[in-house]
């Protein structure tokens, strides 16, 4: 059996956020990491304060508390693995530090602030020899997982066109002050950084990368309340990204679509997929919102987990039997997921937590295979191109195509 990795988690401090939602690495890595016991051994957390650092230490039973990174790493020379989940203007030192440490690192998207952030890493990555992942914890959501082996499988034939949105109420409702760094565009780089997941959905389960693009972005909500302390948090940072997409194939067919990502939906919809090709159909969709209380959710609200659809095509059926095209609207049923899919038991699949577990799982395999892992830096590299490309178009008002010169 292989060893246990010896993982240190950056930016995992407790908040007491007064709507019950913590930072992302106290609600979701941190659980995920103490279910996953028997591959990991969480032995440290790191942030900016001493005294959050500890806090969180005491409270998920973690060894050691740090507020430097480079004093933990030179503490615990044992450490294997370096999840980096702090703000994404610091993504860049506390990754360097780990990969010339010689770590293999877990970070949150985006890469860097920058695609020359990102090249540099992808780079320094390369040259320690390591594995690294990105965190784009929905790659290994389940429904996501058979809904790329049923494209890979032909289920749907030729991939023809598709429609991704993803509306979510993160940017119009209020927040409370500490989060405050989210509407500053300086903290993410990109504007459209918040279409990362989208985007590596769709190079995930199409199996090909976005070539050329015509994009819009927008800031349509500057301001809300803050909860805490009642005053104004103020926004520059992009909330609204309306994508044209193609996705040109080596033997010259074509794939186009549609991406709208929107972080200011009241009462959004979540994620939602279509895919068309020759032979059917398949989609992804948010199901229900689940209750949840805010004293006893350990931080980590559910979304409301994926569900997939699909419907083939009977060409024999139709010749036969000739049916108009508006009877065929809405005919697809629900697709049982293969328990393969699922690596993690015990946790609630809407949670941000259980996503991450999932892809904490496939990064062990991964460190242990010494193969890469999907979505790695090399990945994201990709994706930063596309945010270009976008920017580009935004300012040209029309088509761009996305650059992916210099990526192996």
């Amino acid at each position: 059996m292989p060893k246990r990795l010896k993982v240190a988690v950056t930016g995992a401090g407790l908040k007491n956020s007064p709507d019950g939602r913590e930072g992302w690495a106290a609600r979701a890595h941190l659980p995920a990491l103490k279910k996953l016991s028997g591959i990991y051994d969480l032995v440290a957390v790191c942030t900016t304060q001493m005294e959050t650092a500890q806090n969180a230490a005491r409270h998920f039973d973690v060894p050691h508390a740090f507020d430097n990174v480079d004093h933990m790493l030179e503490a615990l020379p044992d450490i294997d693995v370096v999840c980096v989940s702090v703000r994404p203007v610091h993504h860049y030192k506390v990754v360097s530090a780990a990969l010339r440490a010689g770590k293999h690192v877990y970070c949150e998207q985006p890469l860097g602030v920058s695609t020359s952030e990102a090249r540099a890493m992808h780079a320094l990555a390369k040259q320690a020899g390591v594995r690294t992942v990105i965190g784009h914890q929905s790659h290994y959501e389940p429904a996501t997982l058979h809904m790329a082996e049923l494209v890979r499988e032909g289920y749907i034939g030729r991939a023809l066109s598709f429609n991704h949105t993803y509306f979510v109420a993160n940017y119009i409702v209020p927040r409370p002050s500490h989060r405050q760094w989210l509407f500053e565009a300086d903290m993410g780089g990109h504007p459209g950084y918040r279409s990362g997941h989208s985007l590596d959905r769709l190079h995930s389960v199409l199996g090909q990368d976005v070539t050329s693009i015509c994009a819009d972005m927008a800031v349509q909500v500057p301001e809300r309340v803050a909860v805490d302390t009642g005053g104004v948090i103020r926004s520059n940072q992009v909330d609204s990204m309306n994508y044209l997409l193609r996705m040109d194939g080596k033997a010259g067919e074509t794939i186009m679509g549609t991406m709208q990502t929107s972080f200011a939906a009241w009462y959004g919809t979540g994620n939602h997929f279509e895919i068309y090709g020759t032979e059917g159909m398949l989609m992804l969709a948010t199901g229900d919102t689940p209750s949840w209380n805010k004293e006893s959710g350990e931080g980590d609200p559910s979304r409301g987990e994926l569900k997939l659809y699909g419907a083939r095509a009977n060409i024999r059926q139709y010749i036969a039997n000739p049916t108009p095209p508006e009877r065929l609207q809405n005919q697809y049923r629900e697709i049982p997921i293969p328990k393969k899919h699922f690596y993690v038991g015990g946790m609630e699949r809407g949670r941000g937590a259980y996503l991450v577990a999932q892809t904490w799982h496939a990064f062990a395999q991964a460190i242990h295979g010494g193969h890469e892992c999907a979505p790695s830096f090399r990945d994201k590299l990709k994706i930063h191109r596309v945010w270009d490309a976008a920017e580009e178009s935004v300012e040209k008002r029309g088509w761009v195509t996305v650059d992916y010169s210099g990526i192996s």
